[in-house]
């Protein structure tokens, strides 16, 4: 098997591990300090990098529950998306802050959501259970949606560097071949030129021979001509 093949089922092992390991995650009870107090939340961990998820999080919002989170777009990257004092009917008919903080953490980001009905009447599993369970329910409903189109996605970019790799390897090979084909031409005329300068050499080494030779038999013919 070639080197780039075992790098694509690597890159897409790995991806289908941390799909499944993923999934597995669940969103749990939590606190977050928020107006100089401790609030509930319900907070998950997910791998993808915060400004990736907060944009998903607010187009399924939007898209889903008609719900606009500000905080973020195109001039604006907040660790505090919000939606105050408006209404989400899967929770609650009476109007809800909405908010969801979300930053960076070890393994992509900590994505924590909470809700309150008035300025310290927060939503919890306890005082509001049936609004509690219609939170948790949006978000688990969010991360079955989100999880499996994340990942895909990334398997779909991993096959096209692995493609663009071939690519660059193949090419790589050619030229490598190219050169080598280019050396050895070379070496091969080297070895011509070569041959031809030991051959010019003997020739000239010839040739001066018998130019001695010839300057010679011309002395003795002129010593001769002298005599007569």
């Amino acid at each position: 098997m070639k080197p780039i093949q075992h790098i694509f089922i690597l890159a897409v092992a790995l991806l289908s591990f941390e799909i499944s390991a993923q999934s597995s995650i669940e969103p749990v009870e939590s606190t977050i300090q928020f107006n100089d107090g401790t609030r509930p939340c319900i907070q998950v961990n997910l791998d993808p990098e915060p400004k990736t998820l907060k944009k998903a999080w607010a187009e399924y919002l939007n898209s889903n529950y008609d719900l606009k989170l500000k905080g973020i777009g195109m001039l604006s990257n907040k660790d505090l998306l919000s939606a105050e004092t408006v209404t989400v009917n899967q929770i609650s008919s009476n109007t809800i802050d909405f908010y969801t903080h979300i930053v960076e953490d070890r393994n992509g980001s900590e994505m924590k959501v909470f809700a309150r009905f008035g300025y310290d009447m927060y939503i919890t599993k306890e005082n509001y259970p049936t609004e509690y369970k219609a939170m948790l329910e949006m978000l688990e409903s969010f991360m079955k949606f989100y999880i499996p189109t994340y990942y895909q996605a990334e398997i779909d970019d991993t096959e096209k560097r692995v493609e663009k790799l071939t690519e660059e390897k193949e090419s790589l090979v050619k030229d490598i071949d190219n050169k080598t084909d280019e050396i050895e031409e070379l070496r091969v005329e080297i070895l011509a030129r070569e041959t031809s300068l030991a051959e010019n050499k003997q020739q000239l080494e010839e040739t001066e021979e018998k130019l001695n030779v010839r300057k010679e038999k011309l002395e003795r013919i002129r010593i001769q001509l002298r005599k007569l």
